[in-house]
C-alpha cells in the first residue's frame, strides 16, 4: 500500500486532488458571480433612484400654488397675477430645464419671489399634471 501511495506522489497524482480542484474552481466562480450581481445591483439602484425621484426639498421659502392663468410675461397662480423675471429659472420636478412653452392651466408650481418684490417671480419649480 505504501508503494502505491509513494509511486503516486512521484507522478504526481493525489488522491482526490482533481474533485478538490474543481470544487474550489465551482466555489471561486460562484463567489465571483455573487459579487459581480450584488455591484451591478448597487450601481444600477443609484443611477435609477437618482433619476426617478423629485428634487429634495430644497424649497424653503418657496410658495405653492396651482396656475390659473397664463400670459405673454406674466402668469396667474391660485387667482393672483406675478411677473416672470427676464431670466426666470424654471424646471421640473427632477431639476432639468423646463421650457415656458410647456407650462399649462392647473399645474401645480413651487415657486420663489424676488426679495425686491413680492409680484416678480425669479424661480419655478413645475409639476405637470397626469
Amino acid at each position: 500500500m505504501d508503494d502505491a501511495r509513494t509511486e503516486g506522489k512521484k507522478k504526481g497524482l493525489h488522491r482526490g486532488s482533481q474533485i478538490g480542484g474543481y470544487l474550489c474552481l465551482f466555489m471561486r466562480a460562484g463567489m465571483i458571480m455573487v459579487l459581480a450581481v450584488t455591484v451591478l445591483s448597487v450601481v444600477n439602484a443609484g443611477v435609477t433612484l437618482a433619476e426617478d425621484q423629485p428634487l429634495p426639498s430644497m424649497t424653503i421659502g418657496y410658495q405653492n400654488g396651482t396656475i390659473t392663468a397664463i400670459y405673454e410675461k406674466t402668469i396667474d397662480i391660485d387667482g393672483r397675477t406675478y411677473w416672470l423675471v427676464p431670466d426666470v429659472v424654471m424646471l421640473d420636478i427632477y431639476g432639468r430645464m423646463f421650457d415656458p412653452g410647456r407650462l399649462v392651466v392647473t399645474a401645480e408650481v413651487k415657486f420663489h419671489v424676488t426679495k425686491e418684490q413680492n409680484n416678480k417671480i425669479d424661480k419655478v419649480i413645475v409639476t405637470l399634471p397626469r
